[in-house]
């Protein structure tokens, strides 16, 4: 059903949910778990907000993890739309009068952030991997890299609500509840001369979501340049599938540029950030760019013929050689362990 909702005064975490077409994306139950944390610190209720057109299992879905959940339905929210979706979220906050706004920190969103932020006259942080609350003043303090992750800094937001996009892999997903919360259903007043930007045509490749997987074979210059090299890689990701569920092809960006891999393979500071529990660094000299991708890795492993490469500084395991030596090596000494 739809109904009004008189403006509220009582605190509210709003957790904006990520979709993957009709089906939740992973990322969405970190954010809740921050939202969770959050909300119970600053002692307010935690709110899910999907949005989209006929939302209603979606909305379903997501009630047992969240106190209330506002489901803003309308047939232009049907596909995303920067303009759409942030007009959407500041008429909902101009409702519920949320202490904070919490969203992932992805390609949509970088975008949506700062236009709602700015609507509502606040600031944003972006890229967070830690939120807390300042004794004394309540204020919502916001840990992130910076300078190319080099050194964690902490800001300060002080004005409500605060406006925040979360990294992927920054906190454990949220665990469902026995209860569910309510669903609210909204209808956003929306007008469609009101867009700004047309989609002339969409180019397609291959779309990969590296943040899901467990293990990750990467490959840089140093496979590049090297004959039938990025074959070797996929008889290892091959392999790793016995040992893991999910297991991708990763590179950093020379590879890219080259395109022998497409953008959505690009692990690094303009690329993806990862978080596998296994990542292997082959003919990857180091970079600060790449680096900052793969710092959440629970295992990296490193195989590069320069015994100096930056990579050996952040690789648990390290193994100088030449790949195509040591790549057959390992996925022969892997299938015979299995």
């Amino acid at each position: 059903m739809k109904r009004e909702i008189q403006k509220q005064d009582n605190g509210k975490v709003l957790v904006i949910v990520e979709r993957e077409g009709q089906e939740i994306a992973p990322i969405t139950l970190e954010l809740l778990q921050a939202g969770r944390e959050l909300a119970d610190q600053i002692g307010s209720i935690l709110c899910s907000v999907v949005i989209g057109d006929n939302n209603n299992d979606l909305a379903e879905d997501i009630s047992q993890y969240s106190d209330e959940v506002y489901s803003l339905d309308h047939p232009l929210l049907a596909s995303f739309d920067p303009e759409f979706y942030t007009s959407s979220l500041n008429q909902l906050c101009q409702l519920v009068n949320p202490t904070a706004i919490l969203l992932g920190h992805t390609l949509n969103n970088q975008n949506v952030a700062p236009k709602l932020a700015y609507k509502m006259g606040r600031e944003v942080i972006t890229d967070c991997i830690q939120l807390a609350i300042e004794g004394g003043t309540g204020h919502i303090l916001c840990s992130k890299p910076v300078y190319g992750a080099k050194f964690i800094a902490t800001f300060k937001l002080e004005k409500k609500p605060y406006v925040v996009t979360l990294r992927s892999k920054a906190w454990e997903p949220i665990i469902p509840r026995t209860t569910k919360g309510e669903v609210i259903h909204i209808a956003p007043v929306l007008k469609e001369a009101s867009v700004k930007v047309e989609c002339m045509e969409e180019i397609r490749e291959e779309s990969i979501s590296l943040y899901k997987a467990d293990a990750i074979v990467s490959a840089g210059r140093g496979v590049k340049n090297a004959e039938g090299g990025l074959s070797e890689l996929t008889g290892l990701v091959e392999v790793l599938g016995s040992y893991f569920s999910r297991v991708e092809l990763g590179a950093s960006r020379p590879l890219v540029d080259a395109h022998l891999v497409p953008s959505s393979r690009q692990v690094g500071l303009t690329g993806e950030k990862v978080a596998p529990e296994l990542y292997i660094a082959i003919g990857i000299s180091g970079s600060l760019q790449h680096v900052t991708g793969i710092l959440r890795a629970k295992k990296i492993v490193a195989i590069n013929t320069d015994p100096e490469a930056n990579i050996f500084t952040v690789a648990d395991y390290g193994v100088i050689g030449d790949f195509e030596e040591v790549v057959p090596a390992l996925i022969k000494k892997l299938e015979e362990l299995q």
